[in-house]
């Protein structure tokens, strides 16, 4: 009788402890920017030593124009240290960069007209590059990634 009542108690609580907010929640912003907000570039390679993969970031010069949805930018391999070595160094290319982007709040990205997917790498050797980004109400932008120079 007594693990009747106590489940009874139980649900009773889990009823009115667990009930829907229907009002009084204030709404929520809905973002409208659909920015590329930074740019960056990346070489992977399997450290021997380490038995894992290193990653060196690449210097970039870059300039984000927004009334044109346009970032040109200049890539330089940076000089060989430590396990990143003259010979990994040397096989740094624009057909095997990794490229990622902040973006506004809430945005998505997608790469255009076979435009290399973001995060993974990816074949940056012609150099201009199409994607659009979705901001989170829906408002669409397409922006171009011109790399004007790459530097060894």
């Amino acid at each position: 009788m007594k693990k009747l009542i106590n489940t009874i108690l139980l649900i009773f609580l889990m009823g009115t402890v667990s009930s829907c907010l229907k009002s009084g929640l204030d709404d929520l912003e809905t973002y409208n920017e659909a920015k590329i907000t930074n740019l960056n570039f990346e070489c992977r390679w399997w450290d021997e030593a380490k038995n894992q993969m290193a990653v060196k970031i690449l210097n970039i010069e870059k300039q984000i124009s927004e009334e044109d949805n346009l970032i040109t930018c200049k890539l330089s391999v940076p000089d060989a240290s430590g396990s990143f070595t003259d010979a990994v160094r040397q096989n740094v290319s624009l057909s095997s960069l990794i490229a990622y982007m902040d973006l506004s709040t809430a945005a998505r990205i997608a790469p255009l007209n076979g435009a290399p997917k973001l995060g993974n790498p990816g074949d940056f050797s012609a150099k201009e590059f199409k994607y659009l980004v979705t901001a989170a109400d829906g408002t669409k932008r397409e922006w171009t990634i011109k790399i004007t120079d790459f530097v060894k």
